[in-house]
């Protein structure tokens, strides 16, 4: 055995594995002596994108899809940019970023073969960005119809998800929130499934927002905390903002106002993202309201008072109505029922023709009668009758700013 055993060993195969290293070390070296070949192709493909994208431009509007199936636009590459161009520019153009989605999807029915199918798969998205532009616009007819050009060529979670969310969004500003939550809360499964776990995060964030605003605070809390801690807060710094003094308010009527006025100073670090000044009279509106939650009522009050005068020179009617309800719980709870009146007064005299205008000056005086006679729940009346006008104008399709969300 003592003899035979070295002749065995030295006539036996070689060891795969022993011969890995070599197969793996010419491979990282081929790699390697091609590196800066690819490195420059991607560099020269990326050029090539930038001046395509530059020329079409500075064509007219009118003439760019035209323009869009020359040859030299017929490339993954441009659509890519296409795309990624629309999402980064919803919120700021929301007209150009459906533009740019719609010239995607023209591009896509031009190619051939491989590239075809790639092409199709990405027609899912570039409806989807479409509609969602549509959204952003108030033309919620314009939306439904590019959702549904996107529901045919929906493929792989990522695609349903991004849908389904953008969908949800058009659902819950449509006053159709059963729909809403469905979709939000599949939207949240396919992402977490695919292990995007911070895209799920705001999907709850945005679910926390619609039952704050629908529900009350109790349905949304949990959802709110969840989105809040677990999603990436920098990503997008208005929706944050916006579920942030969500969570904050709610918080503050749990009696965890120590924590609601934590939650409240990490979302003033977004206050300077917001460059609209619409949008910036939105977010203090909500912050007039985690004021008042807070105790802090000659603050709200003028914060409110602020927003209310901005939302009728906008003009906002709806939006002016319902922050007239809460400046009205407040007037009540700061001993000034007395000037609650005058909000219903000034309400009509403003919007003598907008709908259901008669009846928020009604509940207006419905809440200073409570308030003369020493009545409790007053608050929460307010607060039941903000959420029925405000599903019954949505329900009749009234303006109310949407969520900037892309």
């Amino acid at each position: 055995m003592t003899d035979f055993a070295p002749e065995a060993h030295g006539s036996a195969d070689p060891d795969p594995d022993e011969t890995k290293p070599d197969l793996y070390g010419a491979m990282w070296e081929r790699q390697e002596q091609r590196a800066p070949e690819l490195i420059d192709e991607a560099r020269k493909r990326r050029e090539t994108v930038d001046r395509l994208f530059q020329e079409l431009m500075r064509v007219p509007v009118g003439r760019r899809l035209g323009l869009v199936r020359q040859l030299r636009f017929r490339s993954l590459d441009f659509m890519d940019r296409l795309l990624e161009e629309s999402h980064a520019g919803q919120l700021a153009d929301p007209a150009r970023a459906c533009e740019l989605a719609r010239m995607a999807a023209r591009l896509a029915t031009l190619f051939e073969g491989d590239k075809a199918e790639v092409a199709t798969v990405l027609l899912a998205r570039a409806f989807s960005l479409a509609g969602n532009a549509r959204r952003l616009e108030l033309r919620p007819q314009a939306a439904e119809a590019l959702f549904a050009k996107a529901a045919r060529f929906l493929a792989g979670s990522t695609e349903r998800a991004f849908y389904c969310r953008a969908v949800a969004l058009l659902r819950w500003e449509q006053g159709r929130t059963d729909e809403a939550e469905a979709l939000f809360q599949h939207a949240t499964v396919l992402l977490a499934c695919e292990g995007r776990e911070r895209e799920a995060a705001t999907c709850l964030l945005l679910l926390g927002l619609m039952f704050h605003e629908e529900m009350g605070d109790e349905e949304a809390l949990v959802l709110l905390v969840r989105g809040w801690s677990e999603m990436d807060r920098d990503a997008r710094p208005l929706v944050t903002l916006r579920g942030g003094l969500a969570l904050a308010a709610c918080l503050a009527e749990a009696e965890q106002k120590e924590r609601a006025r934590g939650v409240l100073r990490e979302a003033w670090r977004f206050f300077a993202e917001v460059t609209d000044p619409q949008e910036m009279t939105r977010v203090y509106w909500r912050e007039g309201r985690v004021l008042a939650r807070l105790g802090e009522r000659d603050e709200a009050l003028h914060v409110l008072e602020s927003v209310r005068r901005q939302l009728i020179a906008e003009p906002s009617p709806a939006e002016a109505a319902l922050v007239s309800l809460d400046l009205a719980v407040e007037l009540m709870e700061s001993g000034w029922a007395g000037e609650i009146e005058a909000l219903a007064e000034s309400l009509q005299s403003a919007f003598p023709m907008a709908a259901a205008m008669p009846l928020v000056a009604e509940s207006l005086r419905a809440v200073a009668i409570l308030a003369r006679r020493g009545e409790s729940g007053v608050q929460r009346s307010a607060e039941n009758t903000a959420a029925g006008l405000r599903r019954m104008y949505r329900s009749y399709g009234l303006r109310i700013r949407p969520l900037p969300f892309a």
